[in-house]
């Protein structure tokens, strides 16, 4: 259920864009509501069809008739998701969840679409340096630690004369392969995967060693082997990426515009982790994903009973409604918490080379969760979960996961 919920979700990122994609004229408009195909009651309408045929998995396409295996699809989802509802599967904790994340999702989306898209604005000069940033090749390579001690040490082998590429071969290991390590992609890539990397590399030389260089994920060294433009397009290819630079920029503009947005939220509301409850959360997920040694030897165990103690509790009691979060308005449940974790944790990486690391990538992931809640609850507050376009998404969303919980049960029953 958790896997389904990440396609989900990565469909659903590719849908939050086009809502007007293949309806922008009057006549498109009115056929949009045009019934495909009704099953039980649900109704397929023309505008649900094209996208997910559109966005939906591409195997169909190769048929002869694509369109109507496509749709056949559809319907067989459309009877799995009435017998989930029939059989309450959409009233069970993870279905549920999962459903009201995504709804959260479409309001905060409609919510960024109206207040922050219209305020971007894009000149010609910023479209031809993206143009030029997609034209560019690095061939860049690295040394990588979380150890500003190790990063530091490999530096000082550099300034006295070591070569870059015998501490680059000293790194790979068993565990540490090579394409870990080294990188051949155009400098817009890497700006969209790693801005603060590209930024950094945007300023070196073909053959220069960087300088111990620190982000979020901890220290490297940098050399760019080699930098290749393609100098020669065609008037094709310059549209098409002249196109794909203003989506770009515009979602780099939104992005910006977006963190402000929520940087302003959390000034008004203030968020304090509370540090008993943390510690809890910390033991607990602890348990699941450290080995038992790790556990042992950062004293997890009676740091929780610590934790416990402040709060008035034990171990092996209940403990709902404990606040992990304080805010201005409403605060944050361990619970939430929780609940918003156990949907995702199959895509979380947690630091597990010291206790140290281990609690701030915990700690970050308890801010992600703040946002999210702080910006749904902004959207639901103006009522964007009323929005024609919010509603009639949620409700395919629901269908979906409707069908996807139900089939995953069928499975089971196997």
């Amino acid at each position: 259920m958790k896997t389904i919920y990440f396609i989900l979700i990565t469909l659903l990122s590719n849908q939050l864009f086009c809502q007007d994609i293949f309806f922008e004229n009057d006549n498109d408009n009115e056929k949009k509501n045009e019934i495909v195909a009704e099953v039980g009651n649900l109704k397929i309408t023309a505008e649900e069809f094209v996208y997910s045929y559109e966005f939906g998995p591409a195997f169909p396409k190769k048929t002869k008739d694509s369109k109507l295996t496509h749709l056949s699809y559809m319907i067989n989802e459309k009877l799995l998701a009435l017998e989930g509802f029939e059989t309450g599967v959409m009233e069970k904790e993870i279905p549920g969840d999962v459903y009201k994340d995504l709804e959260s999702d479409l309001a905060a989306e409609e919510m960024f679409q109206k207040e922050i898209a219209p305020k971007v604005v894009i000149d010609d000069s910023e479209i031809e340096k993206v143009i030029d940033k997609k034209q560019t090749e690095y061939q860049i390579r690295w040394l990588y630690s979380y150890d500003n001690n190790k990063i530091a040490n490999d530096y000082k082998h550099i300034i006295k004369g070591a070569s870059f590429d015998s501490l680059f071969k000293i790194q790979l290991n068993d565990s540490v392969l090579l394409d870990d390590r080294q990188l051949t992609s155009s400098l817009f890539n890497i700006y969209m995967k790693n801005p603060v990397f590209a930024q950094i590399i945007d300023t070196l030389k073909p053959g220069v060693t960087s300088n111990p260089i620190h982000t979020d994920d901890g220290w490297y060294i940098i050399k760019i082997d080699n930098i290749l433009k393609n100098m020669i397009i065609s008037e094709t290819e310059y549209e098409k990426l002249k196109s794909e630079s203003i989506n770009a920029i515009t979602k780099s503009k939104m992005d910006i515009l977006s963190n402000e947005y929520v940087k302003n939220l959390f000034i008004i509301e203030n968020p304090i982790i509370k540090r008993d409850a943390f510690n809890l959360i910390r033991s607990y997920l602890g348990k699941f994903i450290l080995t038992i040694e790790k556990y042992s030897d950062w004293d997890l165990d009676n740091k929780l009973n610590l934790a416990l103690t402040n709060l008035g509790l034990k171990q092996g009691e209940e403990y709902p409604g404990l606040t992990l979060v304080e805010c201005e308005s409403n605060n944050i449940s361990l619970d939430e918490f929780i609940i918003w974790y156990r949907i995702r944790e199959q895509y979380v990486k947690f630091i597990k080379d010291n206790l140290t690391g281990f609690s701030k990538s915990l700690e970050d992931l308890v801010w992600l969760m703040v946002r999210d809640k702080l910006i749904a609850d902004q959207a639901f507050q103006k009522g964007y979960n009323k929005s024609d376009w919010v509603v009639k998404q949620s409700e395919w969303w629901k269908q979906k996961i409707s069908y996807s919980a139900y089939r995953n049960e069928l499975s089971n029953s196997i």
